[in-house]
């Protein structure tokens, strides 16, 4: 099971977040942003989370952290407007000396 909340939240957030994982909710939402970075590559989290209609937030990391997908160049988003990460679909696990998948 992901361990989807920090140390430091309050006990209703953790509860939360293992409800997520074990009634199948947090894998039904990283499988449709895993869809949404397959389709729309190079994608920010505000673009994926504004196609698939639930925040992606905290789903990506996950994914990431799976090694699923990886981090591309950071650019202006169409939402926020802000500067912001992209997301790739990664088939490599090639990493860097912090850990970071190196393919895009």
């Amino acid at each position: 099971m992901n361990r989807n909340y920090r140390n430091s939240d309050p006990p209703t957030s953790v509860l939360a977040g293992r409800e997520m994982e074990t009634g199948g909710a947090a894998k039904q939402q990283r499988a449709m942003c895993l869809a949404a970075v397959v389709k729309t590559p190079g994608a920010t989290a505000r673009e994926i989370e504004d196609r698939i209609g639930i925040k992606a937030h905290k789903r990506l990391p996950e994914l990431r952290d799976d090694g699923l997908v990886c981090n591309g160049p950071i650019r202006t988003c169409r939402v926020s407007g802000r500067q912001a990460m992209t997301w790739h679909y990664c088939t490599c696990k090639a990493t860097s000396n912090n850990g970071e998948l190196l393919c895009h």
